[in-house]
């Protein structure tokens, strides 16, 4: 099977591995990206877990929460080229649709809300599209209520984060240093019961795999898949995470300190 280089060099700048072995590990996976890093990873190699991402060649997003912190969209608009993504004029444009936005619970509703002199958000978008000379799409739109909701949206617009909480927090640095911590963590769930057996299950059969060439007895190959599993479970759950801002204690930890009543109810981290 013939593997484009263009294929190659996408599984490179997600892996971070050799051309060769991008390349015999998507003729192993018949071009399936996705199939190729856990054929890596099979291997033994040091990959992240992937996490679904919106694929977007350009574009920005932007969270932002209402007046009374009890809801946060984030929404991401596609253009086609990267200087006109970080352009002022671009991210000005988003900001505007942005606000809007927390009035709707859905993308449906937004794009034919009307807003100023538009008697739609969609012919607000294809006007500007005559304005910057190129397309632009509404490709993302997502939305959490709660009893309080932070947001977070990374200097380069490509990350955006929202948390909701159970109960007021005060101290809004609180809650912002966990929307933080999220946007530069990905964590795959808020706590290891929320995690899909499904996602569980594939990750013990990558490290099955990698336990399987080592030269060791049943009960300790036994005794490191348990560790494993358990290692990855913590890494990748929010609340069991190392807290980014002082590794010594744990996400969970750090919101005890403040308050031992809160929740973490959701959060939502999509990136481009």
């Amino acid at each position: 099977m013939k593997i484009s280089i263009h294929k190659i060099n996408e599984l490179r700048k997600i892996t971070g591995i050799g051309v060769m072995d991008c390349k015999k590990a998507l003729i192993y996976s018949k071009g399936n990206i996705d199939d190729a890093i856990r054929t890596l990873r099979k291997k033994g190699e040091k990959i992240a877990v992937t996490r679904s991402s919106f694929h977007m060649k350009d574009g920005a997003l932007l969270s932002s929460i209402n007046s009374n912190y009890s809801c946060g969209t984030i929404i991401g608009i596609s253009c086609e080229t990267d200087f006109l993504s970080k352009s002022s004029e671009f991210l000005y444009f988003l900001s505007i649709l942005s606000k809007h936005s927390l009035l709707f619970n859905n993308k449906i509703d937004f794009l034919h809300s009307s807003y100023d002199k538009y008697e739609t958000i969609q012919k607000m978008i294809i006007n500007q599209m005559g304005i910057v000379g190129e397309k632009l799409e509404l490709k993302i739109f997502e939305k959490i209520n709660a009893p309080f909701v932070i947001n977070y949206t990374h200097h380069t617009n490509k990350i955006a984060t929202l948390v909701g909480f159970s109960n007021k927090i005060n101290d809004i640095s609180v809650a912002k240093n966990i929307a933080m911590h999220i946007t530069a963590m990905n964590p795959i769930a808020i706590n290891k019961e929320k995690i899909p057996r499904s996602l569980i299950n594939e990750e013990i059969e990558i490290f099955e795999n990698q336990i399987q060439k080592k030269n060791k007895s049943d009960v300790i190959k036994k005794r490191m898949l348990q560790g494993k599993i358990e290692k990855f479970l913590s890494e990748n759950t929010l609340l069991n995470q190392k807290f980014i801002k002082n590794n010594e204690i744990s996400v969970q930890k750090y919101l005890d300190k403040y308050d031992k009543n809160i929740k973490i109810n959701i959060f939502k981290r999509i990136n481009i």
